[in-house]
């Protein structure tokens, strides 16, 4: 980035997305209408955000911003101090970018940028992203669960009273929270506001974490194998960060792996 670029208040991309950019099939997220990318873009310049590119081929990363985003389709970015990466950014045939605006993730491509000069320094003009990836906030998308995805949620033997002996199997997870399959006979204990004795969260087949967990409504979900279910919709309280980054790669790499079985047909 040049000297134009240091002075501004950068806000920092979130780093735990680092391969979402190379997706745009992930349907829960992506932009397509020029309008809503337009829109996007102009707060990502307004906002002065800080745009981390990648280069492909060669992978190299390069910092930059949207210095302007014009109604011809087209949008200028900030060059580089190093010469040499500027000569990079120009022979690279894509550029997957990553910005946050508002909390929120960004991810979009664009093709070979051409190089010019704006206001006495080195930038690039690029096309408009066909598309854009804006990611819901971490607590708003819940991923549904599947036989080849799952979570479970394992209760203390120490707790007694009517806690469930057995793991309850997620319905969907999210940032913020996960929906469980709650038999008729444990349902008491699930009531909305009741604070859940302590547990621990299993995603897929990695180790549990220990995860508190609040219950925030209960609605009932039919029944099933003679069995009467319930479904209770629960947020995590004061889920560790950590934690939280572990659930949500979790989902993204769910996503991707479904996403790649759509692309092949299976």
């Amino acid at each position: 980035m040049t000297d134009r670029g240091r002075s501004r208040p950068w806000t920092m991309p979130d780093p735990e997305f680092p391969h979402l950019a190379d997706d745009e099939e992930l349907s829960p997220f992506a932009l397509r209408d020029a309008r809503g990318i337009g829109q996007v873009l102009h707060g990502l310049a307004e906002a002065r955000a800080l745009v981390s590119v990648r280069l492909v081929p060669g992978g190299h990363a390069c910092p930059t911003a949207l210095l302007e985003v014009r109604d011809d389709g087209t949008l200028l970015l900030d060059g580089n101090r190093d010469e040499a990466m500027n000569r990079r950014m120009a022979e690279a045939t894509r550029l997957v970018c990553s910005a946050q605006l508002d909390l929120v993730p960004i991810r979009f491509r664009l093709p070979t940028p051409t190089r010019t000069v704006h206001e006495d320094f080195v930038a690039f003009l690029a096309p408009w992203p066909q598309s854009l990836l804006r990611l819901q906030r971490r607590e708003s998308y819940r991923l549904p669960m599947s036989a080849t995805a799952t979570a479970t949620v394992e209760f203390d033997a120490a707790a007694g009273g009517a806690t469930p002996r057995q793991p309850l199997r997620a319905l969907d997870l999210s940032g913020g929270g996960v929906a469980l399959a709650v038999p008729g006979e444990t349902v008491h204990g699930f009531q909305a506001g009741t604070r859940l004795p302590p547990c621990r969260l299993r995603l897929g087949d990695a180790d549990p974490v220990p995860v508190a967990i609040e219950v925030a409504w209960l609605a009932r979900d039919g029944v099933r194998g003679n069995v009467d279910w319930w479904r209770a919709g629960c947020r995590f309280v004061d889920l560790p960060p950590a934690v939280e980054q572990q659930v949500m790669q979790y989902i993204f790499r769910v996503e991707r792996q479904r996403n790649a079985r759509l692309r092949r047909g299976g």
